[in-house]
């Protein structure tokens, strides 16, 4: 089904960032992609946001391959790189699944307004990211 989708896209895109990073390509604004993407997830879960599924897909690749990149470059010298990408890759998938466990509680009116200001805290989080970075 659709749900799969981006919890499945997001680490299989962030797996490649982080290829990347590992082979030490240069990749412009890492800090400015996370706290982009920070913003933009909060921003959607605040505002119930329902793109088309090619649209969020786009986006949410787009905005793995910042957050892989930024564990790629962050590999501990001397440790496997297949092992550390399995780990961040395999912890991501779980994140996503509790997310997913998490947004169930959508179904209740208390949980649509729960989930909306957990949304928009993701965003100032975001913000506050974007301002350190760009500070």
């Amino acid at each position: 089904p659709a749900i799969w989708v981006l919890p499945v896209a997001f680490p299989l895109v962030m797996a490649m960032g982080g290829m990347l990073g590992f082979l030490g390509a240069p990749i412009p604004g890492i800090e400015y992609g996370i706290a982009a993407s920070a913003i933009m997830l909060g921003t959607a879960v605040a505002f119930e946001a329902r793109p088309p599924l090619v649209v969020a897909a786009l986006v949410v690749g787009f905005f793995a391959i910042f957050h892989g990149h930024a564990h790629g470059t962050e590999l501990p010298p001397g440790e496997s790189a297949l092992l550390y990408s399995m780990g961040f890759v395999i912890a991501t998938g779980c994140l996503h699944a509790a997310g997913i466990v998490i947004g169930t509680v959508h179904r209740a009116p208390w949980g649509r307004k729960l989930l909306r200001v957990a949304g928009s805290g993701v965003a100032a989080g975001g913000i506050f990211f974007m301002w350190k970075a760009v500070a």
